[in-house]
């Protein structure tokens, strides 16, 4: 059976389309590139697809009807459906990004306003991509998904089993990884298999992934079942082997999994890995603005 790996996943940015949005929150005042926080609290139901794809309700303004929004950390810039972009006024410009190593063409758009929650975000520059497979594989639309650029612009907190995002006071328990503003990314330093590594926090997959080409050598890892996934935007096909994760060390607590994925040849400057929140099964996370930080959750 070929493995589920979500090839979008190995598509991420770094940082090539910076958010350049301002944005407020609750009752606060816009102001060009500010940013405050009056202390509203709110939540917001989410409906959990696949036991890991979260989505939620959000808005392109005030005035608009309710989308459907995928949260996803491992997401950089934010994306919006290429389809949606006529009715939102906009036209896409023809940008690149950088993935795995290689530079591809890709499309870009100033999206005049998204609201999630207690977030406002004026004039953000999203990455466009056409979200209509997507659509079709979680049977109801997705106007975009929403990365750390837009979801870092307040506290919050992310319940799975409650099915619900909070935003406001957040708790600092939890295994903490430092989220870099700059890059729009979650990166976590851990060990596995003794190895050191680094990896993206991803509520957007449900597996560990390891890029190959970030390795001189991975006699370490005992590889299985070469398996062939869908096109993508950088290559034709992407192979993956299978391994098991028997011992991953993050914040100083053991964790396994008994299906990882090996990307051969494949490279990021940025991170070694994808880790998969759902796949370690911490059933929540939280993000302190203060501090930067998430922290992962049991």
């Amino acid at each position: 059976m070929r493995p589920k790996l979500k090839i979008s996943r190995l598509l991420l940015l770094t940082g090539v389309l910076a958010s350049s949005g301002s944005a407020r929150a609750g009752n606060c005042p816009a102001k060009p590139h500010k940013y405050c926080d009056d202390g509203q609290r709110q939540i917001l139901p989410v409906r959990i697809y696949r036991n890991f794809i979260v989505v939620a309700e959000g808005q392109f303004g005030p005035s608009s009807k309710g989308e459907n929004f995928i949260l996803d950390t491992g997401t950089a810039p934010s994306i919006i459906n290429l389809r949606l972009l006529s009715k939102l006024g906009t036209a896409p410009t023809t940008s690149t990004l950088r993935a795995l190593g290689k530079t591809v063409a890709s499309q870009a758009a100033m999206i005049p306003e998204i609201d999630l929650g207690p977030i406002r975000v004026v004039s953000l520059l999203a990455q466009v991509q056409d979200l209509s497979l997507l659509e079709r594989d979680l049977g109801i639309p997705i106007a975009g998904v929403i990365g750390l650029d837009v979801l870092s612009k307040s506290n919050f907190h992310l319940g799975y089993d409650k099915r619900e995002i909070e935003f406001g006071d957040v708790s600092r328990l939890g295994i903490p990884v430092h989220f870099d503003a700059r890059a729009g990314l979650a990166v976590a330093e851990a060990r596995i298999e003794g190895k050191e590594a680094r990896f993206l926090v991803d509520t957007g997959s449900d597996r560990v992934v390891l890029f190959g080409g970030n390795f001189a050598e991975v006699g370490w890892l005992t590889l299985r079942n070469t398996s062939q996934t869908g096109a993508n935007q950088v290559d034709r096909k992407i192979y993956v082997q299978v391994f098991s994760a028997a011992d991953i060390v993050l914040g100083g607590q053991h964790f396994s999994v008994d299906r990882a994925y090996f990307v051969p040849g494949r490279a990021e400057p940025a991170f070694d890995g994808l880790l998969s929140v759902r796949a370690l099964g911490f059933r929540s996370l939280s993000y302190d603005q203060a501090t930067g930080t998430i922290y992962l959750q049991e």
